[in-house]
């Protein structure tokens, strides 16, 4: 797969800059048991068609090898976790504190899982991967970074039903591109999880009227 430098230098970019400790601590999360947050189950996802993918970044995913796939799929929860740090940081409200809470705990275990993959099978991730699209690691970098007050859990939680939307398309394109089994059987096993994190933002964002619900 080509890789150019802007590509590279872009997504590095982007990354460092989640990763940097650039807001104040806030206060903590609460404790209360948000219906918001773990009623996923209630939302139809049905209303959330898998987005189409750009005819050049389908192009992309098809010709990617397993060590691309890996890659990129370290890449997310990298991202996630970063972001949500970030996110602890500056969001006020409880509902959306946990949210985030949860999305650090799950792609920090999802991102120890492809590690192990990748040493088990034996499989090189190859995390700069050139022209892929970018804008759900831009989102994010959005809603935590050039946000008003007023604004930030809008754009957190809107960041994030947009990257799982665009998550979950590349995952089932990808999911018929990886060669190796123990990989495809990740993906697998990866996008229910993606499917129930896009329902609790979607959840998130209906009970905090930021858009209505689907469906």
């Amino acid at each position: 797969m080509r890789i150019t430098k802007g590509h590279s230098l872009a997504l590095a970019a982007i990354m460092c800059a989640l990763a940097a400790p650039v807001f104040a601590q806030g206060g903590t999360s609460g404790s209360s048991s948000s219906s918001k947050n773990s009623a996923a189950g209630t939302v139809d996802l049905s209303a959330y068609p898998t987005p189409p993918l750009a005819e050049s970044e389908l192009k992309l995913l098809r010709e990617m090898s397993d060590g691309d796939i890996l890659g990129h799929l370290i890449t997310v929860d990298s991202m996630e976790v970063a972001t949500a740090d970030s996110a602890r940081r500056i969001l006020k409200s409880d509902d959306m504190l946990d949210y985030a809470k949860m999305m650090r705990g799950a792609h920090s275990v999802s991102l120890e899982r492809n590690r192990a993959l990748a040493k088990d099978a034996n499989i090189t991730p190859i995390q700069m991967f050139g022209g892929l699209r970018a804008s759900h690691v831009a989102a994010s970098l959005d809603s935590v970074h050039l946000a008003s007050d007023v604004q930030l859990d809008r754009h957190y939680v809107m960041s994030q039903v947009e990257l799982h939307q665009h998550v979950l398309a590349e995952l089932e394109t990808l999911q018929g591109v990886a060669k190796n089994a123990a990989l495809r059987e990740r993906i697998a096993a990866t996008i229910p999880a993606v499917r129930d994190h896009l329902a609790r933002a979607h959840a998130l964002a209906v009970h905090n009227g930021f858009e209505k619900k689907r469906g």
